[in-house]
Formats: C-alpha cells, sequence, structure tokens
C-alpha cells in the first residue's frame, strides 16, 4: 500500500529537469524585474504610488511563480504555463528597459544647455579662384570683432589651416556686401549674419561662396532658475530658428518666436505668437529699433529673450531652440503630415521649387513641410501667412507624435530625429517633474493661443542702418492685451 502511494506522488510530482530550468528562469525573471525597477525609479516619472503598486505586482508574480517551483507536485503543464508567462513577462521588460535607458540618455543629452555653439562661415566670391582651405593658405583673411571671445575662433580657424587674420573697422554687413563684389577678398563671419544677409537678399547665395566653417564650442553657467515647475507659474521662450546648416549655432535668426506661459496649478496655458519682422528695441541697444529675428544674430537667445521681456514686462526663466531643419527629420520620422493650403490657387515653394502644394490638403514629407513653413512669396501678406504655416506645421507634428499608435512604432525614429535638434535650459528634473505631476492627477490643461499683431512698414534697422528694411510696427493694443493675459496666468496683479 505504501508502495503505491509512493508510486502515486511521485507520479505527480514535477519533472526534476524543468523544475531546474524554471528556478533558473526564476533568477533570471528576478533580475530583470530588479533591472526594471531601477531604470523605473531612476527616470523619476512615476508617482510614488504607482510605483510602489508596480513594485507590488513585480513581487507577487515573482511570488507565485516561486511557490509553484518549490512546490514538488505542481503539474508539469501549470509550470510550463508559468514559465512561458515569465518569458513573456522578461521580454516585455527588455523592450522596457531598452526604451526607459534610451530615454533617459536622450534627456541627459539635450537638457540643460551647458554647451555655447557659435559658427563662422568662411566666404569668398562666387568668381573667385578659392574652392577650398589649401587655397587660401597663407591669405589674409578679414573679420569684423563681434560680442564673442575671437581668440577661441582664432585658436580653432588655426587647426584648420594657416591664414593671416585683420580685423576690420567696417560693419558685418558692409564686409558682406564687399565680398559679394570683391573676388579677392576672404572674410570670416559668423553664420548668423550670414543667414540674415541671405534672408535680405535671396540673391546673394548666387554671389557667394562657402568654402568652410569653423565651430567654436564653449562652456557656459547656467543660472537656477529655482522655480518650482508643478507649483510655480512660468513662462518658456519658443524660438525656432532659422538656420542654412544642420547645427545649432548660437547666433540665428528667430524665424518663430513663441511664448508659453504656464500655470501648473490652474493647468492654464497661454501661447503668445510674436512677429519675427516685430519692429522692437532690442535688449542693450540703442538707436534704431530692428527686427526681432536679428536680436538672435547680434547677441544671441539672451537678447532675443530680453527683448521679448522688455516688451511684455515679463521675466522669462526657460527657452527651447529648435533648429527648423530639424522639421525635416521629425516629419520623415512620424511618417509625414497632412498640411492645409488655404489659398484657392497651386503654388511651388521658392525655398524649394520640387515642393508643389495645392488647394486643400497635401500629404508632404519633412522636406516639402520644411518649405511650406518658410513660403511667404506665394501669400499676399507675406511673413503673416508664413507665420500661420509654421504655427500649423508645429501644431500637426505635435498631434501626430502624441498619438499613441505614432509613439509606439516611430519611438526611436523619433529621438533621433530630435537628438542635436534643439537647445534648452530646462533640466531633466524640470521635465520629469511635470511628466510625474500629469501622470499622477491626469489632469486636462486649458491652452489658449494669442497673436500680437502690426503694421508693415519700410524703416532703417539697428542691424542696417543705411537702408529700409521690410518691419512690422507692434500694434501696442495687442500687446497690451497679451500682458494683460499674461499677468491672468501668471497670477500677476495688474498695476
Amino acid at each position: 500500500m505504501a508502495k503505491k502511494i509512493k508510486k502515486e506522488q511521485k507520479k505527480h510530482e514535477t519533472n526534476p529537469m524543468l523544475r531546474k530550468f524554471s528556478l533558473i528562469l526564476w533568477i533570471i525573471s528576478m533580475l530583470f524585474m530588479i533591472i526594471l525597477g531601477y531604470f523605473i525609479y531612476s527616470a523619476n516619472v512615476l508617482p510614488l504610488k504607482y510605483f510602489l503598486s508596480v513594485v507590488a505586482v513585480f513581487v507577487l508574480l515573482l511570488a507565485i511563480h516561486g511557490i509553484f517551483i518549490l512546490n514538488k507536485k505542481t503539474r508539469i503543464w501549470l509550470l510550463i504555463v508559468l514559465d512561458v508567462i515569465a518569458f513573456v513577462l522578461m521580454a516585455g521588460e527588455a523592450v522596457a528597459i531598452s526604451k526607459i535607458s534610451e530615454t533617459i540618455n536622450f534627456l541627459r543629452e539635450n537638457l540643460g544647455a551647458y554647451f555655447e555653439t557659435n559658427v563662422y562661415n568662411i566666404v569668398v566670391n562666387a568668381e573667385s579662384f578659392y574652392n577650398s582651405l589649401e587655397d587660401i593658405q597663407n591669405q589674409t583673411v578679414k573679420i569684423v570683432k563681434d560680442m564673442d571671445d575671437m581668440s577661441l575662433l582664432e585658436d580653432s580657424l588655426s587647426k584648420k589651416v594657416s591664414v593671416n587674420l585683420e580685423y576690420e573697422e567696417a560693419s558685418v554687413v558692409d564686409l558682406l556686401e564687399n565680398v559679394s563684389e570683391d573676388t579677392e577678398l576672404i572674410i570670416l563671419v559668423n553664420s548668423g549674419n550670414y543667414d540674415a544677409m541671405v534672408e535680405l537678399d535671396e540673391t546673394y547665395e548666387s554671389k557667394v561662396r562657402v568654402i568652410d566653417t569653423v565651430t567654436v564650442v564653449t562652456e557656459k553657467e547656467i543660472d537656477d532658475a529655482n522655480i518650482n515647475v508643478t507649483e510655480d507659474p512660468f513662462v518658456v521662450y519658443l524660438s525656432g530658428i532659422d538656420t542654412r546648416s544642420n547645427s545649432l549655432p548660437s547666433r540665428s535668426l528667430s524665424d518663430v518666436n513663441i511664448l508659453l506661459a504656464v500655470n501648473p496649478t490652474t493647468k492654464n496655458i497661454l501661447m503668445i505668437h510674436i512677429p519675427r519682422d516685430y519692429y522692437v528695441q532690442l535688449h542693450g541697444t540703442t538707436g534704431n529699433k530692428d527686427k526681432l529675428t536679428h536680436a538672435g544674430t547680434i547677441g544671441g537667445v539672451e537678447m532675443s529673450m530680453g527683448t521679448i521681456e522688455d516688451l511684455f514686462e515679463i521675466e522669462i526663466p526657460y527657452y527651447v531652440r529648435v533648429n527648423f531643419n530639424a522639421v525635416v527629420n521629425l516629419v520623415d520620422a512620424i511618417g509625414g503630415i497632412n498640411v492645409y493650403s488655404d489659398v484657392n490657387y497651386s503654388f511651388s515653394c521658392w525655398t524649394d521649387r520640387s515642393c508643389t502644394l495645392n488647394p486643400g490638403l497635401n500629404y508632404v514629407g519633412g522636406k516639402c513641410a520644411l518649405a511650406f513653413a518658410r513660403e511667404r512669396h506665394a501669400y499676399e501678406t507675406g511673413d503673416r501667412h508664413r507665420g500661420e504655416n509654421q504655427e500649423q506645421v508645429i501644431e500637426l507634428i505635435i498631434d501626430k507624435v502624441t498619438s499613441s499608435s505614432t509613439i509606439i512604432n516611430n519611438y526611436s525614429n523619433i529621438l533621433s530625429a530630435l537628438d542635436g535638434t534643439f537647445e534648452t535650459n530646462l533640466t531633466m528634473d524640470d521635465i520629469t517633474s511635470l511628466v510625474k505631476m500629469q501622470i499622477d492627477d491626469m489632469a486636462s490643461w486649458n491652452i489658449e493661443s494669442y497673436n500680437v499683431d502690426g503694421t508693415g512698414a519700410l524703416l532703417p534697422t539697428y542691424s542696417y542702418p543705411n537702408q529700409n528694411l521690410s518691419v512690422m510696427n507692434p500694434n501696442m493694443d495687442t500687446v497690451n492685451e497679451a500682458i494683460q493675459r499674461l499677468n491672468t496666468i501668471l497670477g500677476t496683479p495688474d498695476e
């Protein structure tokens, strides 16, 4: 009888080899869960209550699996089912670990602007026989001293080519105009000034040639804004820079200028759109006013922010600068967008004649999305319509990027497209705190948009004092309305 019972018990015992395999799998599964828990904790975006819930689920699953492994009477089929579930969970955990790690690395590399990059173009006349750095060896290169430490530029240039630098008393504008007429002249100018000249004279690129660039990267101090972004209202300056390079030079035309006022307590966001040609007094300057876009070429994002602070009587602690050429990579990464052309005629974009827009919806990839965002010649209202196109492209990208299917299917491509294309002084703690707050309360936000307006004029500017440029004189009624709305969002009492 005892033998029969023992035989029956042995019959129902789990195969020892299978139990050993399951035990090894359990240990590996526990390691995966610990690693995933560590990455979730390091990301710091999950509120404590949810993090503890995730830990509790992990522990429960491990306990259930372990109990059945230790129980010699566990049926083989049940243990196999549990092992398969463990495999599936580990596969999901591996993907989650990879995505979280990728996100953390991306945020660490792109948040907190600790370096300033200045790009200088070596420019010659289009008819010149200078075609490469070898051709200008030991030649004289003229340059105008700007606000940067020129010794760093000299060191960077000397590593590329040996030339005689000659500092000019003339303005950068004069130097750029002179090289378009003199086949012997070689100049070195900040890429922001070069881009501004191309914007002013759209035939300029056909008159000159950029034979090389010199990049100067310097470390800069980041002031602590001392703001709790989950409790205190704050303002972010969004700057879409118009540059003909794929880099993020610190000085460049600011093609898109948006103020984002955020109140995390009331869940209100106000977007103020400012025309690039707004005729304003650039911060720290006297004399002629200038286009807002030129502030970025003279004093970088700091001058742009200071100018806008002066105009709207507010403090702007944060900024985000995005290379508008990043639109190409990002739109391609999310599979294109459908832009709407609101004119009743077809046109080919000025910056890329291969891109034709028809009335109504047009499916476009990155190249034509950028051309559409830059278009102004096809419209009677010019820059004003270009600003509307840019807003449309930005909104379409945000809508598509934030859709669950796009994020799941293109997550790595989106991060790759954004990597190195933007600069911000928002820190990783700022971003993760906002994400954690949103996950915690899942509150909806009220987003309001307002555009300040003005009237077109032809006037001399601080950058180009000897000629009249197309500018927009601010309509102060709209500016004052924007100030009142900002004060409401930020909780600032009206004077």
